[in-house]
């Protein structure tokens, strides 16, 4: 895998009605016990803790009378438009939504949102939300992995070369969340047709072996193409080298895309949680 070159991430001030409400984290010991306390619910946030993803993020938190962390936040700039993930499920309703509006205040004013269910009405109240979709969380661990019959010798590893060939599929779907950087982990494959054109692909999001987690997804298929069992191959060759480095694997699916998630729970996945995405300031 590339290694990424890690640029420190500068402190935005806090403003200061908002200090004790939260802070600043750089401790990643202290995070990664945060995190810990449900790893697959946390996958994305432990997939990003990484030393690769380190100059993309910027972490924030709030403790209890306790001293420990009590709620995370993760403000990710690595995308074309940034990613703001919350688990605040330790606070109550009152310190739950003095925590988002801290975050509100040192957000940017256009992000994605990424929060599990219970925090949803809340993000609402406090976040200039424009549109949002309910979305599975699944996990599957290596030993529960069931192969793919789909035939993946036409499956090929895809690098930077092929970068003008994904961006025109990835034009298909305009929400996808990929960039040309994601290339480097050496985790995305691709079927090609008869002439050379990509009609199916699969990546990853974030992917540790030091916190031995991944999150897949950016997967997709030509609409001309469905139906061929391109998206399981793709999928099945993807899955064979990610757990080779990692025993868990995440990914979000849309909670009525009947059609993913038989594919994705014939590979042995199994739900965990209930999430909101969505986006603000737009």
């Amino acid at each position: 895998m590339a290694q990424s070159v890690i640029y420190p991430q500068a402190a935005v001030e806090i403003p200061r009605e908002h200090e004790g409400a939260i802070e600043q984290l750089v401790d990643q010991e202290e995070l990664l016990a945060y995190l810990m306390k449900d790893r697959l619910a946390s996958a994305y946030l432990l997939g990003n803790l990484d030393p690769l993803y380190d100059q993309f993020c910027r972490w924030y938190g709030v403790r209890g009378a306790d001293g420990e962390l009590h709620a995370v936040a993760l403000w990710y700039t690595g995308l074309s438009i940034p990613v703001v993930f919350i688990e605040a499920g330790e606070l109550d309703a009152a310190r739950r939504k003095e925590f988002m509006e801290a975050c509100e205040a040192v957000f940017p004013s256009r992000f994605l949102f990424h929060v599990i269910e219970e925090n949803m009405s809340m993000a609402r109240e406090v976040f200039d939300v424009s549109s949002y979709q309910k979305l599975h969380r699944l996990g599957l661990k290596r030993e529960n992995l069931k192969r793919s019959t789909s035939s993946q010798d036409s499956v090929v590893r895809l690098g930077h070369r092929d970068t003008a060939q994904i961006m025109s599929l990835y034009s298909h779907y305009p929400d996808h969340l990929f960039e040309p950087y994601q290339l480097e982990s050496g985790l995305y494959f691709g079927v090609r047709g008869e002439e050379g054109e990509l009609l199916s692909i699969a990546g990853v999001h974030v992917i540790s072996p030091q916190y031995d987690v991944a999150v897949i997804g950016n997967l997709i298929t030509h609409p001309d193409a469905r139906g061929r069992g391109l998206a399981g191959a793709c999928t099945g060759r993807l899955l064979d080298e990610l757990f080779e480095d990692v025993s868990l694997v995440a990914l979000n699916v849309q909670w009525n895309n009947e059609a993913a998630i038989r594919l994705y729970t014939s590979f042995g996945f199994e739900p965990n949680n209930v999430f909101f995405e969505g986006r603000c300031g737009e």
